[in-house]
Formats: C-alpha cells, sequence, structure tokens
C-alpha cells in the first residue's frame, strides 16, 4: 500500500513539484568539444549541472525570469590535508529564462562562457 501512494504522490513525503528542463551545449570550458548542461527551474528555484556532473549550483528565479546561484566547492580555511590557506573554488551561474530557452554565463576561476539552453518539457518529478 505504501508504493501505491508514493507513486500517486499522497504518502512519500516528497510533494511533487512542476519542472521545466533546459538542456543544452555549455561551450567554452572544455578542452575538444562542449559538454552537455542541464538547468531545472521548480516554481522559484533552479539547479544548474555543467557537464551534467556531479557539482551542482543552485539558487533562486526571480519573477521576472532572471536567475543567479553560486557553489562553493571548498570552504576557505584549511583543505584534506590540513594546509592552511586553500581559497575557495566558486562557480557562479546567472541568466534569465525566457519563453523557451534559459540563457545566462557560468564562470569558474579557471573560465567564463555563455550559454543558451532550450526548453526540452515539462515534468512532474519529486
Amino acid at each position: 500500500m505504501v508504493l501505491i501512494g508514493c507513486l500517486t504522490g499522497t504518502s512519500c513525503g516528497v510533494p511533487f513539484a512542476h519542472q521545466s528542463r533546459y538542456v543544452g551545449n555549455l561551450p567554452g570550458c572544455t578542452i575538444g568539444p562542449s559538454v552537455q548542461a542541464t538547468l531545472v527551474q521548480a516554481a522559484n528555484r533552479f539547479s544548474f549541472a555543467p557537464s551534467d556532473g556531479a557539482l551542482v549550483v543552485m539558487g533562486s528565479v526571480a519573477p521576472d525570469g532572471s536567475f543567479a546561484g553560486s557553489l562553493v566547492t571548498n570552504p576557505p580555511g584549511r583543505d584534506r590535508q590540513g594546509r592552511a590557506g586553500t581559497e575557495a573554488f566558486t562557480l557562479t551561474v546567472t541568466g534569465r529564462i525566457e519563453g523557451n530557452a534559459a540563457s545566462g554565463t557560468y564562470v569558474t576561476p579557471r573560465c567564463s562562457t555563455a550559454f543558451r539552453l532550450p526548453r526540452i518539457g515539462d515534468s512532474l518529478l519529486p
């Protein structure tokens, strides 16, 4: 019975939310061909996965469609070996969602690139 509740979204504890997905190439931050990136918007929040990898930048979406977020991958202080003076590695993404595309700028300490990701459709996922 619990499975039936989870399939209908009533007993899982994870609310279902309308999501818009934008997927396309992220040029300029790799050697060789560009890599795929995904931006998912759910209400006033978004997540951006550069290279569709393990690092995900999260942030907020304003009513006008503009979005901004950042991810600090290594907080200032000590590194894993206990050495002091490790600088933070910050990834940022800013842009705007308009119509059937999300466009913006992705910035790391090593590169900065503009992107335009077309909308691939809606989904209803937790």
